[in-house]
């Protein structure tokens, strides 16, 4: 559906509308779509346009009977031929949610005529020719969505059921597994895995399989019951944080990230949602991307130090040694207690040989601030740096008293005896 009428107002709703629709802020989408009707009355081909996206919104809503309403306006209306296509194929989709197999085929079918490179058109044919029992006719339909776009595991799974209704079980195990590798998060492959499994007497297998099973089916509950939540009170800031988090507890960093977006782009000055967006980016190893975030969070607030201290990790990491410098004096001037900003800061100067004498008054302030292992480190770093070997030792004994298994520690207490040794 990306045609649309070329001029100047309804492009700008439009647009909005449809931004609207993609932050899943349906209501607002809806209101948007349907001033657009009342404005425009004799454009027919950009009524057609926003029936069909009025009829998205109201499918993403679960209200099925007015999403076909809008979809069989969309078409009694004049609109290119996509346009149809595009009503058609939700028409098909939504009749096959609903239980009318045959209107499913019939819409389905007519969409793969104005749009025949369609795969998704093709696996929901192959879903309702197998609910008919026509297994031949649901495989091929299957293999064409493989065709037209083989990353597709709903064609996969299609496949696996129709051979685990044939009882051909290493080959539906195989169509399953296939499936899992485009997404392991599809609950039911996992399901009719155990199923197997349990089948052929393999019962280890059919306990991890039904675990991931129910574990998923509690992650999707959890997620629709946030979703529910968020569509009730998209107000609510926090909810997207809680929904984040829930996607990264299940290693859904793709997931999590679109939701920290879209909250940055709902709520464009809740900070949270900025914190957490930089930190999955920085466990993606997307440094840059990060530092783009976390310099939209100093632009809100400049006094945010977390954002400061975390911008000076990543300019680390990256070897900009100047910009982390200022990154964490800009984090200490802001927050006087942020004990990480001073360790961090005294870590730079010690590692350069700058500021030696600066960087031990940095890293005794860290210590007082948080008395930690890490702290330690740093301060007894310091003091080797600056050649105070007895302080030094002190220090570092201090740090592995508190973490008495970090490789680190024991090789910088070493490093300290050794030379220390040598100069007496």
């Amino acid at each position: 559906m990306g045609w649309y009428d070329a001029e100047q107002a309804p492009h700008v709703r439009f647009e909005r509308g449809i931004r609207y629709l993609n932050l899943e802020q349906y209501e607002l989408a809806l209101a948007e779509f349907q001033t657009l009707l009342k404005q425009f009355p004799d454009s027919e081909r950009l009524r057609s346009v926003v029936h069909c996206y009025i009829g998205t919104v109201y499918q993403e809503k679960n209200r099925l009977s007015q999403a076909v309403s809008a979809y069989q306006t969309a078409l009694a209306l004049d609109a290119p031929s996509d346009v149809h296509g595009s009503a058609h194929l939700h028409l098909g989709i939504v009749y096959k949610t609903q239980g009318d197999l045959q209107l499913a085929e019939k819409h389905l079918k007519a969409s793969l005529l104005r749009l025949p490179k369609t795969a998704e058109a093709y696996i929901h044919l192959g879903d309702v020719s197998f609910q008919q029992g026509r297994l031949t006719a649901a495989k091929n339909r299957y293999y064409e969505g493989i065709r037209l776009n083989p990353n597709r595991p709903e064609s996969y799974y299609g496949l696996g059921r129709a051979a685990e209704l044939q009882n051909h079980l290493k080959q539906a195990t195989e169509y399953y597994e296939t499936a899992l590798k485009r997404n392991q998060y599809l609950s039911q492959a996992h399901y009719r895995l155990a199923l197997i499994h349990r089948q052929l007497g393999d019962r280890a297998q059919a306990k991890i399989a039904i675990t991931r099973f129910q574990q998923l089916k509690t992650y999707a509950d959890r997620m629709h019951q946030y979703r529910e939540a968020l569509y009730k009170n998209p107000n609510l800031s926090m909810l997207y944080i809680k929904l984040g988090e829930l996607h990264e507890a299940f290693d859904n960093l793709e997931a999590a990230s679109r939701v920290y977006r879209i909250a940055t782009t709902v709520h464009p000055k809740f900070l949270p949602a900025y914190h957490h967006l930089g930190e999955l980016f920085i466990r993606q190893r997307a440094l840059e991307k990060a530092v783009a975030v976390y310099r939209s969070a100093t632009q809100i607030r400049p006094d945010d130090a977390h954002a400061w201290l975390q911008l000076g990790v990543i300019y680390i990491n990256q070897k900009r040694f100047p910009a982390a410098i200022r990154a964490f004096q800009t984090a200490i001037s802001v927050d006087s207690t942020e004990a990480e900003a001073y360790n961090n800061l005294a870590r730079v100067y010690a590692a350069l040989e700058k500021e030696l004498e600066q960087a031990i008054i940095l890293a005794e302030k860290a210590v007082a601030l948080s008395t930690t292992a890490k702290h330690y480190d740093t301060l007894a770093y310091a003091y080797y740096r600056n050649q105070r070997y007895p302080q030094a030792l002190a220090a570092i004994r201090r740090a592995l008293e508190i973490a008495p298994d970090v490789v680190s520690y024991k090789e910088l207490l070493s490093k300290i005896q050794a030379v220390h040794t040598a100069q007496q």
